[in-house]
């Protein structure tokens, strides 16, 4: 690449207030590595694509260390730089005009050929080397060039096309939603599995023999069973009813279920069976802590209207989720699922900070 610095102006321009930008596309490597040879081969892709600009008063060619800009086509430009471990990217719409803002079609047509070929580069050169997508806010001052990266409202111009065809884009709001329900899933529904498994009543010598001896209470209720028709089929995979599938297989809401009927686990004090005791914080009986997965699952995932969470709901969820772990393994007398809850805590914090 050419050794002369960009100059600030080019990454930083002061623009006609009528010459509107995207939000800058940003491709965050992890790690926070990313070697030169990945963007010089990316500018010299983009360079077979689209001409490069040129200045206005000068005629050179606007190639720089580290930036490049391209006219793609007579009424945007494209600039695309690379700042530590993130590469960016930003279309201009270089046309005065009323309410032009940069032409969505081109926007998406120009990310996909960026992410693919930044892809294929990644294979060429490299197996290991991960990276995030998310967007910068172009503010009055310009772009900044530091590593900091903030997520815009104006997201969906780089994937408008997705949009219009009803797959939106996924935004960070929709991430934190996804992560809450892995952590959900796997270690509130393994806490449950530890109680269901640990609070057998003392006539049984295992939940399973305990599952089998109440069949007919599970299936059988005349009019109204304990349990729906898939999750007999879970319960009791085996049509002659002689054994029970495992509990592993067994999702948040069947646990539910079994706990509540068929284990030895008293219901919350105050509030009883069916009732979130949020309002009881000093009930930490497994009851309550039942009660409260139960109530996590039906707001996360039962009834979200729109699959996203706040990055401060998801800091609360994580803090409850952590009250009610800790509860669970206070009665069971030993560890059962708080460090793989650590675990992904301490990879959610760092996404954030890589960003």
């Amino acid at each position: 690449m050419l050794s002369q610095e960009s100059p600030r102006e080019v990454i930083s321009p002061e623009q006609d207030q009528r010459m509107l930008s995207t939000p800058v596309l940003c491709y965050i490597f992890k790690d926070k590595y990313l070697p030169p040879p990945i963007f010089h081969r990316l500018i010299a892709a983009c360079i077979t694509r689209w001409p490069v600009a040129k200045k206005k008063e000068t005629s050179e060619n606007l190639i720089f260390c580290g930036c490049c800009i391209f006219d793609v086509d007579l009424f945007h430009r494209l600039t695309l730089y690379c700042r530590s471990h993130i590469v960016f990217a930003r279309i201009t719409r270089m046309v005065i005009d009323e309410a032009k803002i940069p032409d969505t079609k081109l926007c998406t047509r120009v990310r996909k050929f960026i992410s693919l070929n930044l892809n294929k580069i990644i294979s060429y050169l490299s197996q290991n080397l991960k990276y995030g997508l998310s967007v910068q806010c172009t503010s009055s001052q310009g772009v900044s060039d530091d590593s900091k990266v903030y997520f815009s409202p104006m997201f969906d111009i780089w994937f408008a096309e997705e949009s219009h065809a009803h797959d939106a884009p996924i935004t960070p709001e929709h991430m934190n939603h996804a992560r809450l329900c892995v952590a959900l899933v796997t270690v509130c529904g393994n806490a449950m599995r530890e109680v269901l498994r640990t609070q057998v009543p003392a006539q049984h010598t295992d939940i399973y023999q305990a599952i089998l001896a109440n069949k007919g209470k599970l299936t059988g209720r005349p009019g109204r069973p304990l349990l729906n028709p898939s999750q007999i089929n879970v319960v009791f995979p085996d049509p002659q009813g002689k054994k029970t599938g495992t509990l592993d297989q067994f999702d948040i809401s069947l646990l539910y279920i079994l706990i509540r009927n068929i284990s030895a686990v008293q219901a919350p004090i105050i509030t009883g069976w069916g009732n979130d005791p949020q309002d009881q914080p000093r009930d930490t009986s497994l009851g309550a802590s039942v009660e409260r997965i139960r109530s996590f699952r039906n707001h996360i995932t039962g009834h979200s209207p729109d699959a996203k969470i706040s990055r401060q709901d998801l800091e609360d969820y994580w803090t409850k989720f952590e009250a009610v772990i800790r509860d669970i393994e206070k009665v069971i007398g030993r560890q059962v699922c708080s460090q793989e809850l650590d675990r992904q805590k301490r990879q959610v914090i760092s996404v954030y900070e890589a960003c």
